[in-house]
């Protein structure tokens, strides 16, 4: 999906609240304070959309509560969007360009990329190292020694193919 299909995906805050709790409450709507799997949703002209009570404890919380997402003045259509565009940017991103994408300021973005990857860096534990046979497109590892008077360091053989050369 590119990110025309993806804005077009999520064009208000209320379908991108829904997709939230459903990935984030795959199995159903739990509690993040205390746990409670029974809650309800308060409903009202006065209350912000997707407010809910804990049934145990009466404590309220939504989908962002102890997220980076919680209590911050972006929509969450602009955190959604930030993190498509990270997660798709093969080299990294940096916060100046996704500023002017996103149309909103580069300190703000600077702070919406590190918890970002705080998100990221978090679920990598549950979700586990790669394993396995791992590609790469290209990765330059090392680089040529920096010069220091004096010092001479012997040039790497490079390998050669059985039976021929390169």
């Amino acid at each position: 999906m590119d990110i025309n299909q993806f804005c077009n995906m999520f064009l208000d805050e209320v379908i991108c609240r829904r997709y939230l709790e459903n990935v984030i409450w795959p199995f159903g709507r739990f509690c993040p304070h205390y746990g409670c799997l029974k809650s309800w949703r308060i409903k009202g002209e006065s209350s912000r959309s997707g407010l809910y009570e804990c049934a145990g404890f009466s404590g309220q919380f939504t989908v962002t509560t102890k997220t980076p997402m919680h209590s911050t003045k972006l929509s969450l259509q602009i955190w959604l969007i930030a993190m498509c565009l990270i997660i798709r940017s093969s080299k990294g991103i940096f916060s100046v360009g996704l500023a002017r994408w996103l149309g909103v300021y580069q300190k703000t973005v600077w702070k919406v990329v590190h918890a970002i990857r705080a998100i990221m860096d978090v679920h990598t534990d549950t979700v586990g190292m790669l394993t396995g046979i791992v590609e790469l497109d290209e990765k330059y590892l090392g680089g040529k020694p920096r010069f220091q008077h004096g010092v001479s360091i012997p040039r790497a053989e490079e390998p050669r193919r059985p039976g021929g050369t390169w």
